[in-house]
């Protein structure tokens, strides 16, 4: 190698001396800063692909998928019979693609138009959007942030995924749900309940049972273009979901058929304002299983907005559990089997009837109880004050009861209290007892023939039905149960005796069957019941309003082992004098003949049935 060499001659005083092939500092520290950069180029290439590989995979992948809600199939509920009364069926939300739409608003466009010719109605009915503007606003939908990620339109049927599917529309995606359906549009509606587009539970056994029914959701993963457009999903991963429960009710799809019928009609027969209708099963095993519940006026699905539901809340109430009202003389006979349970009356004890009963020496206003038809009977027993419906008599059986003795019976009979039926919303009813202010020495009398007490038909109707089950309230139920093998006690508890309530059927079949002229007659059955009619007490204005009136009855079909215990309240009937001998008992008639004939339950023989 050949050096070259500056002349000490001409070398500056102080400079060092340098020659080829050799290296400077300032070349020495470039050298070392490029080799730490290409180190660190290799650590950090190492980090990103060895070290972090997996957690950078992860969130890369993750940036490109998107979480999807998948809701569980709602479980189905049916009748005693397996009949369906409200199942879900597949559907499909429409949702419109915010990126593709900003990418290609041409194809957009077209595809907003194509939307519009083909759904055009629906999307008016649930957005009551102008024909006119249907695309436009399609458009806008798409291109908002609030509204792109929200179906354009929910529970679209097979028919119309098939036609969207098939016109491969631009920006346009189905996501698959569960849709609700009620086979009948009015049966049994207020129990029931409903289920909106939005898979809300709203009331009745679909909100009671919500959380059996409803199942457990599940997840997917949508995946997206760098752009955030949709690329497709993953049903491969995720989470599945798991179905909702099925329920069996206790109804009976025919029964409850023949109960709203007879009901509809009876309110347009008779102008009454509403009524209810239960239907309660009392043959072995089964007792107290209810097979209808009918409430006039109905709701009916088809006119529920699937978005927000009914127009009213007061459409969805079950009248049956919910309501209360003064019972009147369906009252009666719970009193008289007090007082042949305690012994302080016999079926002998004759009671003479002035067609008044004081409780003071003035005798006037509040202080005294008169008959409903202003006559006097003399001497009654305990037969004609319940056929007769002799509201002093009444009144005079319940005075024989020490008032703890009244009470304590009261109490047993669950009235003031919840009778514990398998539903949700029941209310207590109202009873002035000793321990309220406003209670007098008279609030026993009227209430021993149903006045000044408030009950809901479900407690009316259990109530009575004590004398057909051995002298023991049992709680009413819906749902299918596993417990009706029970001894009836061990189902509830007992009010009277086994005794008591054998006599009780005896009397109860004596008020109609001994009446030439009673309109609950059954031909080839003999009936035991009680109406009621009662002046409706208005809680607003704190008085009764004499124009208006409960009517009830309560019916035992056949008389002394019956099938089915069927209760008949119409409120505010306006013919007949509103009595509801003549408007609830006909309807009982005409119902009971034909649930009679539907059950096959065998007719009594003529010399069984013995009629005046």
């Amino acid at each position: 190698m050949v050096r070259f060499e500056k002349s000490p001659l001409n070398q500056p005083s102080g400079q060092t001396k340098y020659s080829a092939g050799q290296i400077n500092w300032r070349q020495g520290v470039l050298v070392i800063l490029f080799a730490l950069g290409i180190s660190a180029i290799i650590f950090r290439l190492y980090e990103l692909q060895i070290a972090q590989h997996q957690t950078l995979s992860a969130q890369a992948k993750s940036a490109q998928l998107g979480f999807i809600t998948v809701p569980a199939e709602r479980g189905i509920i049916v009748d005693t019979h397996g009949f369906p009364l409200a199942l879900s069926v597949e559907s499909w939300d429409l949702y419109l693609d915010e990126i593709h739409w900003k990418e290609n608003p041409i194809a957009a466009k077209q595809s907003a138009a194509e939307l519009t010719h083909y759904l055009a109605r629906d999307i008016q009915k649930e957005h009551s959007i102008p024909k006119n503007q249907i695309q436009q606003w399609l458009i806008d939908w798409a291109s908002s942030p609030q509204t792109s990620n929200t179906p354009v339109l929910k529970s679209l049927d097979l028919g119309q995924r098939s036609l969207i599917k098939t016109k491969s529309l631009f920006g346009v995606r189905l996501l698959p749900r569960s849709q609700r359906i009620y086979p009948n549009e009015t049966l049994n509606s207020q129990v029931l309940g409903y289920v909106n587009n939005f898979g809300e539970a709203l009331w009745g056994v679909e909100r009671d049972y919500n959380q059996s029914l409803e199942g457990e959701s599940g997840w997917t993963l949508e995946e997206k273009n760098a752009l955030g457009g949709t690329l497709g999903y993953t049903p491969t991963i995720g989470k599945k979901t798991i179905p909702g429960k099925d329920i069996r009710l206790t109804i009976d799809s025919e029964i409850q058929r023949l109960s709203q019928e007879h009901l509809v009609s009876g309110l347009r027969d008779y102008q009454a304002l509403s009524g209810q209708i239960i239907v309660v099963d009392l043959s072995k095993n089964h007792e107290g299983a209810i097979r209808s519940i009918a409430i006039a006026p109905e709701l009916n699905y088809q006119d529920i907005d699937p978005q927000t539901g009914p127009t009213l809340i007061s459409q969805t109430s079950n009248s049956v559990i919910a309501s209360t009202y003064e019972p009147g003389s369906i009252f009666k006979p719970l009193t008289v089997a007090m007082a042949l349970d305690k012994g302080v009356i016999t079926t002998e004890t004759l009671y003479r009837d002035t067609g008044v009963l004081c409780f003071n020496s003035e005798c006037a206003g509040d202080s005294k109880i008169q008959n409903w038809d202003g006559r006097t009977y003399g001497e009654v027993n305990a037969q004609e004050i319940l056929k007769e419906s002799i509201n002093t008599g009444a009144a005079w059986v319940g005075s024989q009861l020490s008032t703890d003795d009244f009470y304590t019976y009261l109490d047993l009979y669950n009235i003031g209290h919840k009778t514990g039926i398998d539903l949700q919303g029941e209310v207590s009813g109202d009873l002035t007892s000793p321990e309220n202010k406003s209670w007098q020495m008279i609030s026993q009398a009227t209430q021993s023939y149903g006045h000044g007490v408030r009950v809901t038909p479900i407690q009316a109707i259990m109530a009575l039905t004590t004398f057909y089950t051995e002298g023991c309230l049992i709680e009413p139920f819906i749902l299918e149960s596993n417990n009706r093998f029970e001894p009836l006690c061990d189902r509830g508890h007992r009010v009277i005796s086994a005794s008591t309530a054998q006599i009780m059927r005896q009397l109860m079949r004596g008020v109609v069957e001994d009446k030439p002229w009673h309109q609950a007659k059954v031909n080839g059955y003999s009936v035991g019941g009680k109406t009621g009619t009662a002046i409706r007490y208005d809680t607003v204005t704190g008085t009764y309003a004499e124009d208006k009136m409960d009517a009830t009855f309560v019916g035992f079909i056949p008389a002394e082992k019956p099938r089915l215990a069927i209760l008949i309240r119409l409120t505010e009937p306006q013919k007949n004098d509103s009595l509801a001998g003549a408007t609830a008992a006909p309807i009982f008639a005409q119902l009971a003949t034909e649930l009679m004939a539907y059950l096959g339950v065998p007719s009594e023989e003529a010399n069984q049935i013995t009629r005046k």
